[in-house]
């Protein structure tokens, strides 16, 4: 660690203080004291900086983003500090004598003021920004059907927003249509596009709510909302909208005009870069919101309806005893999308009286009139909802709708609210009960009714579904009742509802004498309300007031008629200062919850009255800070207790009784018959844990411990502990292991399956803890474990135990870990392996491992003791998908190989050795590479390894086949890294990483390339490549040495390569050898971004997607002897492919740069294919840059001819390109490109390009049919736009140019030469500034034929812009 390193570094310093003291003048006077002054600030500032890294490593692993300052400050102490220091040291060690102590003592005082300067600026407020939100498409589902109806209203929309003038498009349709999927598919493509930098997407809904949808589009830009007025949360929103250049705003299911203003929404022409796009089932809708595009969505046509019918029924669909029923069905569905799936879910495996059945339903039913839903669509949902096989699901169903629309519904209300209605006659368990719902979720879902929620245990319920299902719910024998505040109705006669659900501020009504369910949301519990529910509510059984404002709760005397009540949920509201006698006469409460009250100090006493109570919820109640002692005792019949986030006050026993707080004990009183305990506990809390305390139920599910630290570092895994699915959990935050010794504890670690364990000293192996080994473990995390050395060693008797009356085990136990899922090793400074090789056996259910600041890790697993060599034979981890390692500066590799194989014997399967030589130091040593069968993703960060990642010296024969290595590696992320090679020692016949998709180098050192070219080859799936950071990177793709001689000049190289991006690589100098060829044609994004060596992309065939390049121009340039033999693959002269030759074995390779490069993408005639998607085309400060399109092949291979190429190129732009001379080169011979190349071509802008004299030839303007906007801005050099190649009179015709542009062109003279005749027919908008020489559009030559564009050839010395409305 450098903190080390630089103590060591100082003690050196400090031996110098024992030198005599010498002159007393000056720097030489204070030698002494400035030497002892700089060690002393060296062990300051690291402390200092052990304390920020801490802060930065429990930010990075809770997906924070570091900031650049703490980034900066941290590398100028790791970095720069280091090497001064270490400079220093020599010298001290070289100048011993007296003479030189003036010299140091003055430099030692000039580091200790360096050394100050970062004290002073290392403190920090904080070290990292919040996690970016997710993008919302990367929420969505996969399952779009691109039916052809679909995809060309799609492709319409996504043609209408690329169009600068429309700004808002209306997507309208009936209910059940399609339309919320139709637009997550447009936004998934739209992101892949990339036009627009932000996508936001917002509910509206029948109700819309302001708040609401400002805190669902704040939400996905990062932007806090206080609880302000909505005008100020507007205003904040506005503000932040406009900053945001290229905006997409999504607004679905839109019932009535919204007013942008009052939500904050960009509105008239305020940002020109805000689009909004709308769905409605209402076409007046969007016509009222002035909507320049509306898109009407049909339903599917028959063929699509059968299609998506037969992929819900299955074999069903073509079974011949059904004869025509099937497509009689699907008649019935009416074409609308929601119909057809609900009853295809319906119909699956159904029986062939149930499709009569069904079809006589659909032909007969008689649905009432909802707005906006379709006939065919509420009939369909009522025969899915009739077809559910039992009244729990129906109810299940019913309950649902309860919730607003697009709510995400927690699961666990469902549980209670149908607890309290007795939903589940046959249960006995609230845990049974749950069990129950989620299995009928499950079905629900299954059957397409409710949908995945948006975090855990919550689901939520299409918004036609829920319009059905309050339609049936209103209707007896069911008789619910919904309204939100936005519903301006009057009551219905109330007297026979049971089931009533309000959203807003609306008041309670009065006259339901049935009630049975009554939930008010989000609104406001005046004074009163709960007198008027006692008097008028008798029967009522489930009151649940949820993000109320409580002004009232009622006296004291009113509850207690209700006799009724089994379920009261009081959860996020405030009813702080609030007299809470109403609690206690509630005497046949089963449930009460107050989760997330905020604000609640003290649990009211009168809970210990409630003797019926099975549950009680307080999680997340975070200043509950007072729980008087009893209360819990009396609870004689409580099933589960929740108390995670809250209360953690705990009292020891003692003092007087009146005076006390609640106690473990007490808690631990009612264990016999707690099914569910979820308390949080102080840090250091074992001594609060009673040592005669005894779990009395055997299959209790708890979840125990403090989690502060939780919240802070693991949100996720807090998320989780405070939901209701938890597994049994156990954290222990600071404590001794020598207190672990009672029977409960035991107990608890023993049962538990998540562990956490965090500064929890004097153990030093993971089996002093459990004897029985861990059977149940699913989940470990060990942080800051100051004693550990290791988990488990299987051979050796441990020397020193905890636990005096126990033995440790001289054997480990068979079950050790076996049932282990996850692990993490955080901070543990004394761990020097993970586990033996006889313990790395068991660990055949492991899926995750997660390592890092662990200083003394030498490697993870390790062979100790007596363990045989052949162990490391027989290890295999064949669950392990994703492997992180951080910061571990002793590592030498997941396996030291070195020790086992010096006489290493041949066994089966046969070993493969390549030549003799010592093995590498590897992170994945060439023994234990075969251990990872299933790995997936491997995470490497802050590793100073000096080695190679993967050694591939030995691989694996079975039956004369050569075995894959790591065949199911699809992500390979590395950052801050230093490795010699990423693959090393790569055998002859070898294979595997066949399926890596995805590769990320972040400021990695000491690598001269990535890719070997038989690792190359091996990469056929590689789909995206992000490197950057990397000084040493000199080439992306080598040809070594050792494997030169299975080197083919006919490679292809990354076939299905989406996305490429090259930054900040200062020594690069090419991306592949000559001959080989990288297949752009499936490439969507590519950016170079300051690679200053870089001559060219060295491509073939020019189909990226996006190129975005930054180089500077290397003024030196070297001669080079080509080989006698090239390939037919044409690889032309100055690409910067290092080119190698062999004219014979004796040789070695010549490696040699070649000249500049001229060009971006240089075109083979002989390879040209119909597969290009290159779509947008950045070239970005490429100093050398000379042209970007050359069309003529080398001069021994003139050819002349033609080809179709670029034909999707949408989007062209040329920035800070000095050296640029033409955009297009044609040979003497007749042009190559012809056809439909660049017919696609919309948009075109240029800047800072010098030396361009000219933008298109006129063979090349000619291919431009599509082009809309031209923009040419401060080229010094330009003299015309388009130049003639002959002087012969021609017309030239740019049909769609609706702008153009020209700004600060000094040289400019004509648009065209006087020869030709241009034609301007589409032209809209002609934008001239700062060109002073330019000769008019005159209508002699320009023909427009747009009586709205004004030519006023008058204007010669001073162009500005003119719109043309």
């Amino acid at each position: 660690m450098a903190a080390d390193f630089l103590i060591s570094i100082a003690s050196k310093i400090g031996e110098c203080l024992v030198t005599p003291i010498g002159r007393e003048c000056g720097y030489l006077v204070n030698y002494h004291s400035n030497l002892a002054s700089l060690q002393r600030e060296i062990e300051d500032l690291c402390r200092k900086k052990d304390g920020v890294q801490g802060l930065v490593d429990a930010a990075k692993r809770n997906g924070q983003t570091i900031k650049p300052d703490v980034q900066s400050w941290l590398k100028n102490v790791n970095d720069d500090m280091v090497k001064k220091v270490l400079q220093f040291e020599d010298e001290i060690n070289k100048k011993r004598r007296c003479v030189y102590r003036w010299s140091l003592s003055r430099k030692a005082y000039k580091i200790t003021q360096h050394v100050l300067q970062l004290q002073n600026k290392g403190t920090f407020e904080n070290v990292a920004h919040p996690a970016p939100p997710r993008k919302i498409w990367s929420t969505f589902k996969e399952g779009f059907k691109d039916f052809k109806s679909r995809m060309a209203k799609i492709n319409e929309v996504i043609e209408g927003l690329k169009r600068e003038e429309v700004r808002l498009i209306g997507i309208c349709g009936m209910g059940g249509v399609g339309k919320t999927t139709m637009v997550k598919e447009i936004i998934t493509r739209l992101a892949e596009l990339n036009l627009f930098d932000e996508i936001v997407m917002a509910t509206v809904s029948q109700s819309p709510s302001v708040k609401t949808i400002q805190s669902e589009i704040a939400g996905q830009i990062g932007l806090k909302l206080d609880e302000d007025p909505e005008s100020v949360r507007a205003l904040k929103l506005y503000g932040r909208l406009t900053e945001i250049k290229r905006i997409l705003i999504v607004l679905d299911d839109v019932w009535t005009e919204l007013d942008f203003k009052a939500i904050g929404l960009p509105y008239e022409h305020t940002n020109k870069g805000c689009k909004i796009l709308l769905t409605s089932r209402n076409l007046e809708v969007c016509n009222e919101m002035r909507s320049q595009q509306i898109i009407e969505v049909g339903t599917l046509t028959t063929e699509e309806s059968q299609e998506l019918f037969r992929e819900m029924v299955g074999e069903s669909f073509d079974d011949p005893d059904l004869h025509s029923t099937p497509k009689d069905v699907v008649k019935e569905c009416g074409g609308l999308p929601i119909a057809i799936v609900t009853v295809g879910k319906a119909l699956e495996n159904k029986k062939k009286h149930a499709w009569e059945d069904a079809l006589n339903q659909l032909r007969n039913s008689n649905p009432v009139n909802i707005p906006g839903v379709d006939s065919k669509v509420y009939s369909s949902i009522k025969l899915s909802f009739d077809g559910l096989e039992s009244d729990e699901a129906r109810s299940c169903l019913l309950l649902c709708c309860l919730f607003p629309e697009d709510y995400n519904i927690r699961i666990e209300y469902l549980v209670r609210y149908g607890w309290g209605r007795g939903y589940f006659s046959s249960i006995v368990t609230l845990e049974d009960a749950r069990n129950r719902v989620h299995s009928l979720v499950d079905q629900l879902k299954r059957r397409f009714l409710l949908l995945d929620g948006g975090r855990s245990e919550t689901t939520k319920m299409h918004d036609i579904v829920r319009d059905v299902a309050i339609s049936i719910a209103s209707r007896d024998p069911h008789r619910f009742l919904v309204r939100s505040h936005a519903e301006n109705k009057e009551w219905p006669n109330l007297a026979t509802y049971d089931t009533i659900s309000l959203v807003g501020n609306l008041e309670i009504p009065v006259g339901c004498p049935k009630l049975k369910l009554l939930q008010t949301m989000n609104g406001r519990f005046s004074k009163g309300r709960l007198d008027i529910i006692c008097d008028a509510m008798k029967e009522l059984k489930v009151l649940a007031l949820v993000g109320m404002a409580m002004e009232d709760l009622g006296s004291s005397r009113s509850p207690g008629v209700l006799k009724n009540l089994r379920t009261l949920i009081l959860d996020e509201s405030d009813f702080v200062g609030m007299s809470t006698d109403v609690i206690g006469p509630l005497e046949n409460l089963e449930i009460l919850s107050f989760r997330d009250c905020y604000y609640m100090h003290e649990l009211p006493s009168e809970i210990g009255r409630l003797k019926q109570l099975r549950l009680l919820d307080t999680t997340n109640c975070k200043n509950l800070k007072v729980i008087p002692h009893g209360i819990f005792s009396s609870l004689c019949r409580l099933e589960e207790l929740y108390m995670m986030g809250s209360f953690d006050k705990w009292d020891l026993g003692t003092g007087r009784e009146d005076k006390r707080m609640a106690s473990i004990s007490e808690v631990m009183s009612l264990s016999h018959h707690l099914k569910v305990l979820s308390i949080e506990l102080p840090p250091n809390f074992i001594h609060l844990l009673p040592k005669d305390v005894v779990l009395k139920s055997p299959t209790i599910k708890f979840a125990i411990g403090s989690t502060k630290m939780l919240s802070e570092m693991f949100s996720e895994m807090f998320w989780e502990m405070t939901t209701y699915a938890f597994r049994n959990s156990l954290i222990i935050d600071e404590g001794d292991a020598r207190e672990l010794e009672s029977q409960a504890v035991r107990l608890l670690l023993k049962k538990s399956e998540k562990l956490f364990l965090c500064k929890v000293k004097n153990f030093s192996v993971l089996t002093d803890l459990d004897q029985e080994g861990f059977q149940d473990l699913k989940y470990l995390t060990l942080e800051h474990c100051p004693n550990t050395e290791y988990l488990a060693n299987g051979t050796s008797v441990t020397q020193q135990t905890p636990f005096p009356h126990i033995q440790s085990a001289s054997q480990l136990p068979n079950s050790f870990l076996t049932n282990l899922r996850f692990l993490r090793l955080f901070n543990c400074d004394v761990l020097k392996y993970a586990f033996s090789l006889s313990a790395a056996r068991n660990l055949v259910q492991l899926e995750e491992l997660d390592i890092g600041d662990c200083d003394q890790m030498e490697e993870i697993v390790s062979k100790q003791g007596r363990e045989h060599e052949n162990e490391a034979d027989i290890i295999s981890f064949n669950k392990l998908t994703k492997l992180s390692l951080c910061h571990l500066p002793s590592l030498v590799g997941f396996f030291q190989a070195n020790k086992l194989y010096s006489n290493q014997e041949e066994t089966t399967p046969r070993i493969e050795h390549q030549s003799a030589g010592i093995f590498e130091k590897a992170i994945f040593p060439s023994k234990c590479i075969s251990w990872f069968p299933s790995l997936e993703e491997v995470e490497l960060s802050d590793m100073e390894f000096e080695g190679v990642l993967f050694d591939l010296k030995i691989h694996i024969v079975m039956d004369g086949q050569t075995s894959p290595t790591c065949p199911q590696l699809r992500k390979l992320k590395i950052s801050e890294c230093s490795f010699t090679h990423l693959w090393k020692n790569i055998p002859s016949g070898f294979q595997g990483f066949q399926n890596l998709r995805y590769l990320e180098l972040r400021r990695c050192y000491g690598l001269e390339y990535v890719f070997s070219h038989l690792i190359a080859s091996e990469l056929l799936n590689l789909e995206e490549v992000k490197i950057g950071g990397c000084r040493d990177m000199e080439t992306i793709v080598r040809i070594t040495e050792e494997n030169e001689e299975e080197a083919t000049k006919d490679m292809i190289l990354f076939p299905k390569l989406n996305t490429f991006a090259l930054q900040y690589l200062p020594r690069l100098t090419s991306l592949c050898p000559a001959g080989s060829t990288f297949q752009w044609s499936s490439t969507k994004n590519m950016r170079v971004e300051e690679c200053h060596k870089l001559k060219t992309l060295g491509a073939v065939i020019p189909q990226r997607k996006k190129l975005e390049n930054k180089s500077e121009k290397d003024s030196t340039s070297h001669d080079f002897s080509t080989s006698p033999t090239r390939s037919s693959n044409w690889c032309p002269d100055g690409c910067g492919c290092i080119p190698y030759s062999r004219p014979n074995a004796q040789r070695p390779i010549e490696i040699l740069p070649r000249p500049i490069n001229q060009e971006v993408t240089p075109t083979n005639l002989e390879d040209s294919n119909d597969d290009d998607n290159l779509e947008d085309l950045i070239v970005l400060g490429c100093n050398s840059m000379e042209v970007i399109f050359q069309l003529k092949g080398p001069e021994h291979e003139e050819s002349s001819h033609s080809v179709e190429a670029f034909k999707k190129l949408s989007y062209l732009g040329l920035v800070r390109l000095p050296s640029l001379m033409c955009v297009w080169e044609t040979g003497s011979s007749q042009p190559m490109f012809t056809g439909s190349s660049f017919g696609n071509l919309k948009l075109l802008r240029v800047y800072s390009c010098n030396q361009l004299k000219y933008l298109f030839s006129s063979s090349i303007v000619k291919l431009l049919a599509s082009v809309e906007y031209i923009e040419v801005t401060n080229c010094e050099q330009m003299e015309e736009i388009v130049a003639a190649e002959e002087e012969t009179a021609e017309i030239i015709t740019l049909p769609k140019v609706k702008v153009i542009r020209l700004e600060s062109l000094p040289k400019l003279k004509y648009f065209c030469g006087e020869a030709y005749t241009l034609k301007l027919p589409s032209l809209d908008l002609l934008r001239v500034i700062n060109v002073q020489d330019l000769r008019p559009f005159d209508s002699k030559l320009v023909d427009t034929h747009n009586p709205r564009l004004q030519v006023k050839p008058a204007f010669r010395q001073k162009w500005t812009r003119y719109a043309l409305d």
